[in-house]
Order: C-alpha cells, then structure tokens, then sequence
C-alpha cells in the first residue's frame, strides 16, 4: 500500500514472507476466520498487519504499546506508531502534514511528564522476515521500531533512537497470557470490532514490561504490567465514539483489560464492551457481552466526575469495574483511582496510570464445596491490589 502524493509523505506496508506491498481485501478487515480455537501464527501476524488499505485522511490505524511500574505507577510509558491525519483522529498535533507519525508519553516518579511526537516519511510493517522477526514496524527516518522475535508474538522490543525529541532506550513485552479479541474466539469466523466502524485487538493483555530510556537526560527505568493493542477504523473517529472507556492492569494473580464503548447515533443505544480476565496465566474470560463487564465512572462530590452516560469535561477520579466471572470464578469488582495524568485535554480525552484494589466475590457453588457458611449466597475470599493504565474519550457536548 503506497501513497506517492505530494501532500503526503510515503507509505509502505509489506505482507508476510514477502517484499511486495500488501493489499487488504475488502479494503478494511473487521473479521478473520477461525477454524480452531487458536490463533495460528500466520492469523496472529495478520491480526498485527495493517488492517487498511488505502490509508487516507477519513481513516485511521495505529499500534499501541505502554507499561507501568508496579511499585510505583508514576513511572509509565506509552508509545504509539499512528498512520492518521487530525482529520480522522483529532487528538494528533495540529499543523502536522506527514499521515505517519510516532507519539511517545512518559511520566516519572519525581512528578513530571513527558510528551512528544515525531514524523516519518516511509512506515514499513513486515512479518517472517529473514532476520528472525514475526512482526516488525520501521517508522523511519524517526528512530522508532518495533520487533517480534517470536512466532506466537509473546515477545515484543520497541527500540528507540531519536536526536529529534532526545530520546534513547527500549521497551521490552514478555506476555505470559493469551491474545484477546473482542469477544474473544469464536467459532468459523471471529468479529473484530468493539463497535461499529471501530476495529481493536489486544495480541498482549498483560506482559512483564522492562522500560530503559534515556528522555531528555531523565532515566525511566521501571518493570511492571506491559501492554500492546491496535485500533482502527474506516471512517473518522468523531464519526464513530461518543464515549469510551479502556484500561489494563495487573492485580495480584489477575491480568485484566476493560473497554466500554457508547457510539454515535447508535439505533439501540447500546453500551458496547470487552472484558478480558487471566488468572496465573490462565484465561477465565474473553468476551463481550454486556453482562459480564459494568465500567463506571467515580467523581469528586460536587463534580460531574461521575455522571454516566458522560459529557465532555466529566473528569472522573476513578473507576468501578464489575466482573462476571462465571459460576466456577465468581465477581471480580475492582475500584481504580488516579495517580498520574500521562496525557490529555482535560475535555474529551484523558490518559492515566492509576492503583487498583479487587474484591473477588466467590460463587454460592463454591462457597457450598467449600463447606462454608454462604451468608446469602456469596464471600469475599481476597482483596488484590495492583496497577493500570487507563484513558477515557468522551465527546458528547
């Protein structure tokens, strides 16, 4: 896929096991199909392809990345590799005209933060190259890449050198849990999209993530919960989202991520979700039906903070998370207040890293196995505790 346009710098997106540009057929993917129950390699690498073709200014298509300290979650960094225009996406830079840029936030204990971006003129995305990659991206000439050395994508480098913002280091994923989609694997042919219009997957929920970067003369060097998703859509963002909600983190035994979606001239007004759970590893939920994730809002007293549906400028302080887990596994709440603001406008669009504590309710099943006294049905067996970075955009006036 390759644009040559004056106004816009070029593209160049190369397919798996192949120097030739990659063509998307239909020109946006929103399903794959899925004969088994997992995810082959080549699948896995085209869920991290580019999922557009041709890029424009109505579409966007970006690879996200972060991790948090989990000792102390001020320590945080987010890396983003954008094919978009502030047309499609407008929470990019304004006067910037190259369609391929890379965004990159930091935030230290020490209480500052750090936000800048840097343009490229050629993005490269390959898979099963000869030099040992199953994904690769070269946003160049900015000294942002990312590699994946490992067939099942569980291990993911971004590597950055970067005279333009002073940046060097890298940041290393270890995934030690399943790949999710938005309602998970299922059978023939799995759906894509959280919503309408809005494609999502998240190959890493929940990975070890080692930060050693060197920002404007300021070490960050942290190990904590680590993350990598993608998004995008085929048609401008403001077109599509009222409202959403979206996190991950790790608690105790727990690996969780969250997305809560309210769109635009939705007929049912419906409340779009995806809940992801993993327990040592293990995968307990992957999902979307609204049953089994509620995502609120918390606010100051006084405040619209907690209002729901939202209103542009509502600034919650934390969030309530609800999970059904099942019979066998019970409810799994998790309260998530704020620590550090990464990013945002303080309007319609916020980015922080925050604290989690759990509540794991047991079920009456197991609660009876167990022996014990139900007390109507349900106990508290454990209170978690953990990190997360989350963000929300809302853009209802």
């Amino acid at each position: 896929m390759r644009s040559t346009s004056t106004a816009n710098p070029i593209i160049l997106y190369l397919a798996q096991s192949q120097r030739e540009p990659l063509t998307i057929s239909p020109p946006v993917q929103f399903d794959i199909p899925t004969p088994e129950t997992t995810l082959s390699p080549e699948t896995l690498f085209s869920l991290d392809a580019p999922q557009l073709d041709p890029i424009n200014s109505s579409v966007f298509d970006w690879w996200y990345f972060d991790a948090v300290s989990e000792t102390n979650p001020d320590d945080s960094l987010v890396i983003t590799f954008f094919t978009s225009t502030m047309n499609a996406f407008p929470f990019l830079r304004a006067n910037e005209t190259s369609i391929v840029n890379v965004w990159l936030w930091a935030s230290f204990a020490h209480g500052t933060t750090f936000a800048d971006t840097v343009p490229a003129t050629v993005a490269t995305v390959t898979g099963a190259d000869r030099k040992g990659a199953n994904s690769a991206g070269d946003w160049s000439p900015t000294g942002f890449s990312w590699n994946a050395p490992t067939e099942d994508l569980s291990q993911y480098e971004i590597v950055i050198a970067s005279e333009k913002i002073q940046v060097e280091g890298r940041l290393t994923l270890t995934s030690h849990v399943p790949p999710h989609l938005p309602c998970g694997i299922q059978p023939e042919r799995t759906t894509l999209e959280i919503a309408p219009h809005t494609g999502w997957v998240s190959l890493v929920p929940d990975a070890v993530g080692e930060v050693d970067m060197k920002i404007r003369g300021s070490t960050l060097k942290s190990r904590g919960p680590g993350y990598h998703d993608k998004n995008w859509s085929d048609r401008p963002f403001v077109d599509s989202v009222n409202s959403w909600y979206w996190g991950h983190g790790r608690l105790g035994p727990y690996s969780i991520v969250w997305f809560s979606y309210l769109a635009v001239n939705d007929p049912n007004n419906s409340t779009y979700v995806s809940s992801y759970v993993a327990k040592d590893g293990k995968l307990l939920v992957s999902a979307c039906e609204s049953s089994i994730l509620t995502v609120r809002p918390i606010g100051t007293p006084g405040t619209t903070g907690g209002r729901y549906p939202p209103r542009e400028g509502d600034i919650p302080i934390g969030f309530r998370l609800e999970y059904d887990l099942g019979e066998e596994h019970g409810r799994l709440n998790v309260n998530v207040s704020m620590r550090t603001v990464v990013a945002g406008d303080r309007e319609n669009y916020m980015r922080w890293t925050g604290d989690m504590v759990g509540e794991l309710i047991g079920s009456e099943r197991r609660t009876h196995e167990a022996g014990s006294d139900p007390k109507g049905g349900e106990t508290q067996s454990s209170s978690p505790v953990g990190v997360a970075v989350l963000e929300q955009f809302v853009l209802l006036e």
